[in-house]
């Protein structure tokens, strides 16, 4: 249900003036660190094989979505075979242009994040933590330079992700008090963003300016939020809430193609044209849901079976 809140966030940043979206987008990364990190454990044995499961679940319902929405024009860079082939690439794009469907450039950050599991696992292993902390704090320094610099890098994400991965070493579980403090303290930093001059960039769109600061500011917002995605990742889920978590994905990446496609149309400025975007983002989500990730998904997860070292 996490998941799917989140995916939710980032529809609504896209139909409203609420930059939503960015945090959201964070807090998938924080999930991301603990599950991939989880799953590795189990895969350390055959790291080919874990980068080749991992392709598997993100590349191809990606790619069937960027070719739909590339031979619908729902981009304005659409008719440009080039950007057809550098969004199927997927692994860079955040630094370049050509993002057919305009949430590939998390699924780059997400990727590069994959590659790197590996040595960070075997550092977690190694070294020792003021090691871990201080070589951390460098990578982090040098995205943001990067980042500053126009090229966005997993290094600049990377304290979100280290939070999930060490949600999983720690095998944290944090009470209900710091869970409420957590909420609190968030809630008092949405206040703040919404109220005081020169923080309303962190939550409306019309004064976000995509500066190194405004971004470290969502950033300290999400790392606010730990316990409660800590907490989370620790309850029980059913077959409705796993469904609705796998339904994320899908969401994630149709939503702003279908949105481009329907203001060819009809106006999704005003509230009418506005659910009728949201109906239009469910139906088609929910079908590529069905008619494509379920199968696909299926078949990785024979793969899987048959390739998981003992």
């Amino acid at each position: 249900m996490l998941r799917f809140i989140l995916a939710a966030m980032v529809v609504v940043s896209h139909l409203t003036s609420l930059n939503i979206g960015r945090p959201a987008v964070l807090l998938f990364f924080m999930l991301s660190g603990y599950w991939v990190s989880r799953l590795f454990a189990g895969w350390q044995a055959s790291v080919p094989a874990f980068y080749a499961s991992r392709t598997l679940r993100v590349w191809p319902l990606y790619a069937v979505t960027t070719l739909v929405a590339w031979l619908l024009h729902a981009h304005a860079e659409a008719v440009r075979p080039e950007s057809l082939w550098s969004a199927l690439t997927l692994l860079g794009l955040a630094a370049r242009s050509g993002d057919v469907i305009g949430v590939s450039w998390s699924l780059d950050i997400e990727l590069q994040f994959y590659l790197a599991v590996p040595l960070i696992a075997l550092a977690a292993q190694r070294l020792a933590p003021r090691w871990l902390l201080a070589i951390a704090v460098a990578a982090f320094g040098l995205g943001i330079a990067l980042f500053a610099a126009r090229v966005p890098t997993l290094l600049f994400y990377l304290p979100a992700f280290l939070a999930g991965f060490a949600f999983h070493r720690l095998h944290w579980q944090p009470g209900a008090g710091l869970v409420g403090a957590s909420l609190a303290a968030a809630a008092a930093f949405t206040l703040a963003a919404a109220t005081l001059p020169g923080l309303g960039g962190l939550l409306f769109k019309a004064e976000f300016t995509d500066s190194v600061a405004e971004n470290l500011g969502h950033m300290a917002w999400i790392l606010l939020l730990a316990p409660l995605v800590a907490w989370n990742i620790n309850q029980p889920s059913d077959r409705v809430d796993r469904w609705l978590g796998d339904l994320s994905y899908p969401l994630y990446l149709v939503h702003l193609p279908v949105v481009r496609l329907l203001s060819e149309v009809v106006p999704v400025t005003d509230t009418g044209g506005k659910l009728v975007a949201v109906a239009a983002i469910m139906v088609v989500s929910i079908a590529l849901f069905i008619g494509v990730d379920r199968p696909l998904e299926a078949r990785r997860q024979r793969l899987w079976r048959r390739a998981r070292p003992a």
